[in-house]
């Protein structure tokens, strides 16, 4: 977001989204949820907990990198993390499933064996809870503390 001003910038990054594929890839797995996980319901896997903490440390990281290099230059960019991971995961309802090509049981197609979406996500649904976050840093922010105004 450039606020008009070549001396201010934000950057914002989301972090991971999970999967919700439950089995084997090769065996017919699926991402049945028909709504989301309760709280406690099921613990983010290793990989995704560790996906989420490295991106947050890179742009913290990056954050101290910019503010070191801003001190030597009057350029202003500025980076945050739209942390949606946990969001992300709370929401295995959220994807196409098998319907990520029309009438996927046409023609007699058992159910299990139909070929599941499960990284992608169906619009309306949690992509629109991130965008309206996303749009709130945005009004908020111009790099001056002041409203910026879309």
């Amino acid at each position: 977001m450039d606020d008009g001003d070549d001396h201010h910038q934000l950057v914002v990054v989301t972090t991971f989204s999970p999967a919700h594929f439950e089995g084997e890839w090769d065996k017919a797995g699926a991402c049945p949820k028909k709504e989301p996980y309760k709280e406690g319901e099921r613990a983010m896997e290793y990989m995704d907990v560790e996906m989420r903490r490295i991106e947050v440390e890179e742009v913290e990281a990056a954050k101290k990198e910019l503010l070191l290099l801003q001190e030597k230059k009057k350029k202003m960019v500025e980076i945050e993390a739209l942390d949606v991971t946990r969001m992300a995961w709370m929401r295995g309802d959220g994807h196409p499933g098998p319907y990520m090509h029309a009438f996927p049981f046409a023609n007699g197609v058992v159910q299990e064996r139909a070929q599941n979406d499960c990284v992608h996500w169906c619009l309306p649904g949690p992509i629109d809870t991130w965008n309206q976050i996303l749009m709130q840093m945005l009004k908020t922010w111009n790099g001056r503390g002041q409203q910026q105004p879309l």
